[in-house]
């Protein structure tokens, strides 16, 4: 202290000046990232919302589609790729994704896991044709199809395709596993609900956030 004043070296002044930059780098940069993860996991929670409210909604339209329709099931499966064959092509398959049941049916849900399509080309064919027809199973040709229709009781059924951007990414099938039932079946409205349900879940799966 000189004649009651502090008195502070040119070095010490500099020193402090860093060391005020690096602090008010390093301040900057922490509070960067604690924006950056407190708005990465803002928008996790969206996703995760998202998928919840989407998936959700799809499960209660096919509950409604199969109750109007006096349905045994209704599903909704999709396609995906799998492994590879030995050429290097890819395998394509298709899955079960949403799944609502009659009381006391079966479910599908451990069957028609990454299935390959190869196996269900007759399938694949009334997919491709777009049209909500009742399809019942005894008028099918004899095929893997037909086997495993009868194996899980379907006497009659219904599929549309789910098309996302123009491109068909899974379809929407309806069974009738009564004989009772089949026979009674109203098609022009379940044709009708059909194809208005497959309209709605095409929305919603088009909602999905990437």
């Amino acid at each position: 202290m000189i004649d009651g004043h502090f008195s502070f070296s040119e070095d010490f002044v500099k020193i402090f000046e860093t060391y005020s930059v690096y602090v008010a780098v390093a301040c900057a940069t922490v509070l960067g990232a604690c924006k950056a993860w407190v708005k990465y996991h803002k928008e996790q929670r969206k996703k995760n919302d998202n998928f919840i409210t989407v998936h959700g909604e799809i499960h209660e339209v096919l509950t409604e589609l199969r109750v109007l329709t006096d349905a045994a099931r209704a599903q909704v499966i999709q396609f995906h790729n799998g492994e590879y064959f030995m050429d290097g092509v890819s395998m394509r398959k298709f899955s079960l994704t949403h799944e609502s049941l009659e009381k006391g049916i079966e479910s599908d849900a451990n069957r028609i896991k990454g299935v390959l399509c190869s196996m269900f080309i007759p399938l694949l064919h009334l997919v491709l044709e777009d049209s909500p027809k009742i399809h019942y199973t005894v008028d099918l040709k004899n095929s893997y199809l037909k086997q495993y229709l009868e194996s899980r009781s379907v006497e009659a059924f219904s599929v549309l395709p789910i098309k996302i951007q123009n491109q068909t990414t899974g379809f929407i099938m309806v069974q009738w596993c009564s004989s009772l039932k089949a026979e009674r079946i109203d098609e022009t409205f379940s044709t009708n609900e059909l194809t208005k349900i497959r309209n709605q879940i095409t929305a919603q799966l088009g909602q999905q956030k990437r």
